[in-house]
């Protein structure tokens, strides 16, 4: 079928209908339950929590509609003070893949800002692509991966833990924060499908409202379990668990205790992936298979007022920490492979499916000017000075161009190096690009280094830019320094 003849079933969003994104009403219910009903199969959630929402007075419930017609939906919460939870963003499948998404999301940002957030977080289940995807667009982080499983209670027993006093705060909270469930999930717990923050207040919430378990009953504890009330579903659901591994078991089946005196007939956990899950698993919390649940934070932590990219840093760091990353992996995959396997077929397998194999790529985009060179002095120094970019600094890839007479260093958009050949001699240009970095009584190992006049900086007496012109081996080591210097400034420039 030719693309002039091909049809749609998705609406048109085109200049002449009407998009708005606006705060939601009464008279949205009916469309936005209907809607709701061609959703995760018709198990969509919307249905139950609405009417709360659209009563809520912190935060906001958006509805998207399209000619007037209410089309989908937009939740911001907050559950603290300057901790804002994004959920609800639900879009009717006619209007899937026309953008709307992007300004669903920017209205919901705007409504978010209004709370001054200090973090901004949603969740998802690990399988919707569509979420995940916007998350990765719109500067969102991974920080959880946990599991949703549920248990069915048996018959009423005592509970073999107790529930903490308001004298356990502090050690609770010590133990909690200490607990490597805490750094699983990187400080947030599990409600549902909504994370809040694992604070000090927080927890004193929780023990206020004896959903804190300490065991054993008597003495010091040695594990620690809380728990809270779905929103959603109203169920008793578990999000932080730890202690020795029979105490874990011991707590998780507390929790089918605690939720058969309140008489329902199942609990449910949402805990982070692996020992955690495994021992909650054992302790009866398995009627389903885990549902797998992503929680994404606004920004990188620790990234802050950086100057560079997370990603940049980070693709750095793993380019010049490749030959320790092949190996650790190389031993995970062993350790667990059904079969004995050779470790350098391994590490040929992950360069090919997972990270860049530099080395090779090094070698391939300089071979022109290496071969052009005269000398194997000057091969060795080219060579030097390259693999000082790539070992020490992680610069490769797309960082380093090269053709037969020219090789050229970005960093950050800027240019940060050029290396050019004569007869018998390399010549290595440093900057300009990140400020004045070199003094003028700098020494360094190399037949002439040359100051760039026009970058000298009056106030501070130092040069934005130097040449060095290369002819021993053991002038690689001057060259390397005169790197270390101005990856040493640009790392400093914001």
């Amino acid at each position: 079928m030719s693309p002039s003849k091909r049809t749609s079933s998705r609406t048109s969003t085109s200049p002449k209908h009407s998009f708005s994104v606006r705060r939601a009403r009464a008279a949205d219910r009916e469309a936005i339950l209907e809607m709701s009903k061609h959703i995760w199969g018709g198990h969509d959630y919307m249905p139950l929590v609405w009417d709360r929402w659209l009563a809520e007075k912190k935060g906001a419930l958006l509805t998207v509609t399209v000619d007037g017609r209410a089309v989908g939906t937009s939740k911001v919460s907050l559950l603290a003070p300057g901790e804002v939870w994004l959920e609800g963003l639900r879009l009717h499948p006619d209007y899937h893949g026309q953008g709307l998404s992007k300004r669903i999301h920017r209205a919901t940002f705007r409504e978010a800002e209004k709370l001054d957030p200090r973090t901004v977080r949603y969740s998802t289940w690990i399988g919707n692509e569509a979420s995940r995807r916007i998350a990765e667009k719109n500067g969102f982080w991974q920080i959880a991966r946990t599991g949703w499983l549920w248990g069915k209670v048996g018959r009423r027993s005592p509970v073999r833990g107790r529930r903490a006093a308001a004298g356990d705060l502090d050690t609770v909270v010590r133990f909690v924060h200490g607990s490597s469930c805490y750094e699983a999930t990187n400080g947030v717990a599990g409600v549902g499908w909504t994370f809040p923050e694992l604070t000090r207040r927080r927890i004193k919430h929780l023990l206020s409202l004896g959903r804190v378990i300490v065991f054993p009953r008597r003495g010091a504890f040695r594990a620690v379990a809380m728990f809270d009330i779905g929103k959603i579903d109203d169920d008793v659901c578990l999000g932080f668990i730890d202690g020795p591994d029979d105490d874990v078991t011991l707590l998780a089946k507390d929790l089918l205790r605690i939720a058969a005196e309140t008489g329902r007939k199942e609990a449910s956990a949402m805990v982070p992936m692996g020992r955690i899950a495994d021992l909650v698993h054992a302790a009866g919390f398995d009627e389903w298979q885990p549902v797998r649940a992503v929680v994404y934070e606004l920004g990188a932590r620790g990234f802050s007022g950086r100057n560079e990219p997370f990603e940049d840093v980070l693709s750095r760091t793993l380019r010049s920490n490749e030959s320790d990353v092949l190996d650790l992996i190389a031993d995970l995959l062993m350790e667990r492979a059904p079969v004995a396997l050779a470790k350098e077929n391994v590490r040929d397998f992950i360069t090919r499916n997972f990270i860049p194999d530099t080395d090779r790529q090094l070698v391939g985009s300089t071979e022109g000017f290496f071969l052009a060179l005269r000398t194997d002095t000057l091969r060795s120094i080219l060579r030097g000075v390259i693999e000082h970019f790539h070992l020490r600094h992680g610069l490769a890839g797309n960082a380093l161009t090269a053709t037969d007479r020219v090789v050229r260093v970005t960093h950050r958009g800027k240019r940060l190096a050029t290396v050019r050949a004569r007869a018998a001699s390399l010549h290595l240009t440093l900057g300009p690009g990140f400020g004045p970095c070199f003094p003028p009584d700098l020494k360094v190992r190399a037949s002439e280094t040359r100051f760039h006049e026009k970058t000298l900086d009056r106030a501070s007496g130092c040069y934005g830019s130097l040449t060095l012109v290369l002819t021993e081996k053991s002038h690689i080591k001057g060259a390397t320094r005169a790197i270390d210097i101005i990856m040493k400034s640009a790392a400093a420039r914001r």
